[in-house]
């Protein structure tokens, strides 16, 4: 007996057996083709149901020419961006901006047209054209159905479930406190068969859709060039909004960059105008004082009082003035606008507090490129803004309180002087009294006429010249969904869902499938493989029904094998056994026995499982009432119990009826005499035992058996039967066992043959399986 090869067995377990792994893919071939259509089936329906996403694009070059700076002169006015890209491109994507774009575009109402799958937008290209009359708050963002019932009439419907209104083109219709006149455009058709709707766009939609769907990005930090893209599932929509945005923005640019220029001019030039008037004046006054005086010379007191005074009131001006630029200053921190400019009275700190404001804020600007306003970072840089503010506000509201605390002191001071002054010549002291406010104004107006000249020279320098590099694209292939890319993941996910579906089938398959699968697991040789076949037999012998089947030639097949195990011509022993009932024993028995018969040998098939009597599977005809039970306990005879079957030369003896103690007959001496004496008669014995798995009566008759057969089923027979054969073999130390695989597809084994018969009726199935399809 040969030992189990244990190498083989582990390489089985823990390798792969292909052999297995295709009868595995065989058998669930149809699952394999499901799993994969399915996949590609979910990247054909995911293609399908999304609507198309198109996206327009242009590039936009900004130039800012600076003839300013050029011209010595340095400005004054809010200081343009270092970064000039990243401005514009925070004011292009600006709500303010997206309002302008929402008012210089007809996007106040959306028409739709429902398909059978996806809902399509009608830009420029309606059946039907709305106008608004008066619109009720509650309508807007809502759809409003409309049925064409003619070429003149209609239904509207708000939303799905809303009352019905009849309207006519050309009229006003009133649906809710909404009044709309529709007209017909040049698309329409008449019954068309499509089901269209509208809805009223609120304005905050609109600004929001636009926000979401505008994406400005920078080229070129160095060349000042930037791309404007914008989303929509509609393409003509998508081209017409990023081409507004184009030509928009230019003239949206000039206009916001000029704007505080301009009305700060416009401030100047009237402040001078009642400047100059007051100058005017007071040069008039001197001119009448001197020709009606002949003489503009004061007195020695009247000079020292004028200086004192004169000194005074140059004082309040410097404290006025240091209270008008804090006052300026406060108004401008308490604006959006960022301080760039200090004046040279403040103190230190309050210059310092000043410069630690426009670092944070230009720190907060840096961050709102990369970060959204909502972000923790953005949000910490406003907290900090505001404390910088806070502190600011406090240092200089104390130095107003200050300065304005010392204005009232020199006030009272200027008054003493005044009372002074009083008993002093009118006439001397109105007319230094005009003097000195002549020299005020004449101060203040040179101070405003330089400033004019400032802002003037700022807005002529800052001119922007902005190009279109590349004007709008009308896109033609959508952007998403990716179709190929859709559907090679859907192919390559049909593959990897089988490799797995498959390697999973393969992994909890605990069957013997293979002849190979059987070769390395037993420690027995292999007799034979006997085919599966779906052939129908009118009687319990295949063999002659079918002769010239796959099974028919196998089982001969075996009949052949089973003369290389003795070449004696004494009679041989054949045991027939399996682990468990169903693996097909009992079938081998019956169709090996006919085999041999038909070779003119004279065989006996004797029924041992005296357990489970299965008279459906053996020849018909046989007393219940005695078998083999009656014989070992000598109640009949062998000869009484023995039928003589339909076949010649083939004889059958049943098991009789169940004993209560069928191993113990077995282990008796009559067993071994009542083998003895069929010797005698039949040249092969062949004995269908009980289920080794089960009981250990088979086992008594293996030991008895010139040669034993263990049937394993494929598909139905556990690995671990092999397992158990090889224990069996070892604890009774059994001699001439072999093992047949039953039931093997016929592609998997290398014992079968593909004869005519089976060919034959395999094409009638299929032909009829068509006729019927």
């Amino acid at each position: 007996m040969k030992q189990p090869d244990l190498g083989n067995l582990k390489s089985t377990v823990e390798g792969i057996d292909f052999e297995k792994l295709a009868i595995v893919f065989k058998k669930n071939l149809a699952w394999v083709i499901f799993i994969f259509l399915t996949a590609n089936l979910s990247g054909y329906l995911i293609i399908r149901y999304t609507r198309d996403l198109f996206e327009s694009e242009s590039e936009l070059k900004l130039d800012i020419k600076r003839d300013a700076t050029e011209l010595g002169i340095k400005t004054v006015i809010e200081d343009q961006s270092l970064n000039i890209v990243s401005g514009e491109i925070e004011q292009m994507k600006s709500r303010l901006f997206l309002s302008q774009l929402v008012d210089s575009m007809d996007l106040d109402i959306s028409y739709y047209s429902v398909g059978k799958v996806l809902i399509d937008e009608m830009f420029k290209r309606a059946p039907y054209d709305v106008k608004a009359v008066q619109i009720n708050k509650e309508h807007y963002d809502r759809p409003i159905y409309i049925d064409f019932q003619d070429g003149k009439n209609f239904t509207l419907r708000l939303g799905e479930e809303g009352k019905i209104v009849n309207g006519s083109f050309g009229r006003v219709v009133n649906i809710d406190g909404s009044e709309f006149e529709f007209v017909k455009t040049l698309f329409y058709e008449e019954s068309d068969g499509n089901d269209y709707y509208f809805i009223l766009n609120s304005r905050a939609t609109l600004v929001n859709y636009l926000s979401q769907n505008l994406k400005v990005d920078p080229l070129n930090f160095n060349a000042n060039t930037i791309r404007i893209s914008f989303k929509d599932h509609n393409a003509l929509k998508a081209h017409e909004i990023v081409n507004k945005i184009d030509s928009l923005y230019i003239l949206y640019s000039n206009q916001q960059k000029n704007l505080a220029n301009m009305q700060k001019i416009e401030w100047l030039n009237k402040e001078l105008v009642q400047i100059e008037k007051r100058i005017e004046d007071f040069e008039d006054y001197f001119e009448d004082f001197t020709l009606k005086n002949k003489s503009n010379d004061l007195t020695i007191d009247l000079k020292k009082t004028i200086n004192a005074i004169n000194r005074i009131d140059s004082q309040r001006y410097d404290l006025n003035k240091r209270v008008i630029e804090l006052n300026t200053l406060i108004d401008e921190l308490q604006g959006s606008k960022v301080v760039l400019t200090y004046a040279r009275t403040l103190p230190e700190v309050i210059n310092k507090r000043l410069e630690e404001l426009q670092k944070i804020t230009q720190e907060r600007d840096r961050l709102a490129l990369a970060y959204n306003e909502n972000t923790f970072a953005y949000r910490q840089k406003e907290q900090e803004i505001k404390t910088s503010r806070d502190h600011l506000f406090a240092h200089l509201n104390n130095l107003k309180r200050e300065l304005l605390t010392q204005l009232t002191e020199i006030s009272e001071r200027k008054k003493k002087l005044d009372n002074e002054f009083i008993q002093m010549p009118d006439k001397n002291t109105q007319y230094s009294k005009n003097q000195r406010y002549y020299k005020l104004y004449e101060e203040f107006y040179l101070s405003m006429m330089q400033s004019k000249a400032e802002f003037e020279i700022a807005q002529a320098g800052s001119t922007p010249d902005f190009k279109i590099l590349a004007p709008a694209t009308l896109p033609v292939i959508p952007i998403s969904p990716k179709k190929n890319l859709i559907l090679a993941i859907g192919f390559v996910a049909g593959i990897v869902l089988n490799i797995f579906f498959i390697g999973f089938l393969y992994l909890i398959n605990n069957k013997i499938i293979s002849i190979k699968e059987l070769e390395h697991g037993t420690n027995v040789p292999i007799l034979g493989a006997i085919p599966v076949t779906n052939h129908a037999s009118e009687t319990i012998f295949h063999v002659i029904d079918n002769p010239k089947s796959v099974i028919s030639e196998a089982i001969r097949t075996l009949r052949t094998n089973l003369e290389f195990f003795s070449s004696s011509g004494a009679s041989k022993v054949i045991s027939i056994s399996s682990t468990i009932s169903g693996e097909g024993k009992s079938f081998l028995a019956v169709n090996l026995g006919g085999v041999i018969a038909l070779s003119r040998k004279k065989v006996v098939l004797v029924d041992l499982d005296m357990r489970k009597p299965k008279g459906d599977k053996y020849p018909t005809g046989n007393d219940s009432s005695k078998g083999m039970s009656t014989i070992l306990i000598k109640k009949n005879t062998w000869e009484e119990c023995l039928i003589h079957t339909s076949l010649e030369n083939f004889d059958f003896i049943p098991s009789g009826p169940h004993p209560p103690n069928p191993s113990e007959l077995l282990s008796n001496g009559e067993f071994v005499d009542f083998l003895e004496e069929l010797r005698l008669r039949y040249e092969f014995i062949i004995i269908d035992t009980p289920p080794v798995g089960l009981v250990t009566d088979g086992i008594m008759a293996m030991k008895r058996s010139d040669l034993s057969i263990y049937v394993f089923r494929a598909n139905y027979s556990n690995i671990d039967f092999m397992h158990n054969l090889f224990r069996i073999v070892t604890l009774n130390k059994l001699k001439n066992v072999s093992a047949i695989l039953n039931a093997m597809p016929l592609k998997s084994s290398n014992y079968g043959y593909g004869y005519y018969e089976d060919r034959t009726l395999l094409k009638r199935r299929w032909k009829k399986l068509f006729k019927l399809s």
